[in-house]
């Protein structure tokens, strides 16, 4: 009984591990810095957690993971509420539907394809957020945005393919 119990608990944690590591990363990721520059412009860790765990484990970070994510994301940032959830569920359908390509490749092939797909998936939340204040924002804090982002993926997806790899067996 006590084995049937451990198990359940164990499978449990490894279900929620995917979403409860993202959320925290995301926290983490909105802790104010002393930096002006840096509190503006910083990685969109929703994008590379839906990125990563869409491409490798997606049995454990399903759409309703993804729209959670983004609704955290929203409740947290200061953007317009649903330009987050709008963006990661545009990313989920993207990397659906491009898996194929991404998947069993060289860690820079998919380094290349998550640039691609989170510029398209930041270009989507500017455009909705330029439609939500009448105006087109400027672009510049979006390049930047969008290059700290992709710098940041390597070390990023490094933390979470140790925990992957450390923390979730596949069933047997």
């Amino acid at each position: 009984m006590s084995e049937d119990i451990d198990e359940n608990i164990t499978s449990l944690f490894q279900r929620i591990l995917p979403l409860a590591t993202s959320v925290l990363l995301l926290m983490i990721s909105y802790i104010p810095l002393d930096f002006s520059l840096f509190n503006n412009i910083r990685p969109a860790i929703g994008i590379i957690c839906v990125y990563f765990w869409v491409n490798h484990r997606p049995d454990l970070f399903n759409l309703w993971s993804v729209y959670f994510l983004g609704l955290l994301d929203d409740i947290i940032s200061a953007s317009p509420f649903g330009s987050n959830i709008l963006a990661l569920l545009v990313l989920y359908v993207l990397i659906t539907n491009t898996s194929r390509f991404i998947n069993a490749k060289p860690f820079i092939v998919t380094w290349y394809w998550f640039a691609l797909l989170s510029m398209v998936t930041m270009l989507a939340r500017w455009l909705v957020v330029s439609v939500y204040y009448s105006q087109f924002l400027p672009l510049t804090i979006l390049g930047f945005s969008y290059l700290v982002t992709a710098a940041a993926y390597p070390l990023v997806s490094l933390l979470l393919a140790y925990i992957q790899n450390r923390w979730i067996q596949d069933e047997e």
